[in-house]
C-alpha cells in the first residue's frame, strides 16, 4: 500500500476480498531465487525432508503450487496436514539434493539449516 511498486504483486497474489491466491501462471513466476526465499520464510527441516506451509491457501491454489514443485523442479512432494489440519507441502528426501541445489545459492547463510546444512 505505501509503495505503489508492489501494487502488482498484491494484484497477482491477492483476490479483491484481500484472500491470497496463486495466479494461473505460478509456473511462470516461480523462480529458484523465489524458491529459496519462500523456503527461508515458511519451510522447516522435517525428517530427511522438508515442509513448506502453505497455510492462507486454497486446497485449489496448494495443488497447483505442489504441481509447479513437481512439474517446474522435477522435485517429489505431497501434501501434508498439521495438527490443526492445516496444509504443508512436504519434499521428499529423494528430491532435497536436487531442491538444495536450486535454492542454495540464493540462501543467507543463517537459513541454512532449514536445508539441513
Amino acid at each position: 500500500m505505501q509503495l505503489p511498486c508492489f501494487n502488482g504483486y498484491r494484484e497477482l497474489f491477492y483476490d479483491l476480498n484481500r484472500k491470497k491466491i496463486v495466479p494461473e501462471n505460478i509456473r511462470e513466476l516461480l523462480t529458484p531465487r523465489g524458491l529459496a526465499f519462500w523456503i527461508m520464510d515458511d519451510g522447516s527441516k522435517q525428517g530427511s525432508g522438508l515442509h513448506i506451509s502453505v497455510y492462507g491457501f486454497s486446497n485449489t491454489d496448494v495443488d497447483k503450487l505442489m504441481f509447479t514443485l513437481q512439474d517446474k523442479f522435477n522435485l517429489k512432494c505431497s501434501i501434508h496436514y498439521n495438527r490443526d489440519n492445516k496444509p504443508r507441502i512436504y519434499i521428499f528426501k529423494e528430491s532435497m539434493d536436487t531442491l538444495i541445489t536450486l535454492v542454495k545459492p540464493y540462501f543467507i547463510k543463517e537459513m541454512l539449516y532449514k536445508l539441513g546444512l
